[in-house]
């Protein structure tokens, strides 16, 4: 018996590091305004847009992958694989070509949610007793 798509919660873990990740992004975006400027900020922002937008569009694809057969399940993540990269690399070549977004911005934003989970891990790990 295969459980429905829609009736498996998110994890625990997975909402908090989503909150922190979304903390990191906002708290990155309003220090880098004041301290780098527009440009910076403004790659910090799509960058962390991308990042939590692919995040959250991964989480789906595994959700839906889940409910299918073994084969059926990879076959199905790698052509979600595939497709989020490309469009990820278009978008990306985008603004970097023709919005010229500060690119270490960019890659600052593109790591919100790696902070998130590191900031995470390091909280059990510290506070909580390492549960």
């Amino acid at each position: 018996m295969t459980v429905p798509v829609e009736a498996i919660p998110k994890e625990p873990a997975q909402k908090r590091i989503e909150i922190i990740s979304l903390m990191i992004w906002g708290s990155l975006c309003v220090l880098s305004f004041f301290l780098f400027g527009q440009s910076f900020a403004l790659g910090v922002a799509a960058g962390g847009i991308l990042c939590l937008i692919n995040f959250q569009w991964l989480y789906r694809h595994a959700k839906a992958a889940v409910s299918l057969t073994t084969n059926k399940g990879k076959a199905f993540m790698a052509k979600r694989y595939i497709l989020r990269l490309a469009i990820m690399a278009v978008t990306l070549y985008a603004l970097i070509v023709y919005v010229k977004v500060d690119i270490i911005g960019l890659l600052l934003g593109l790591s919100v949610v790696i902070l998130g989970i590191t900031t995470y891990a390091c909280f059990i790990y510290i506070f909580a007793g390492g549960e």
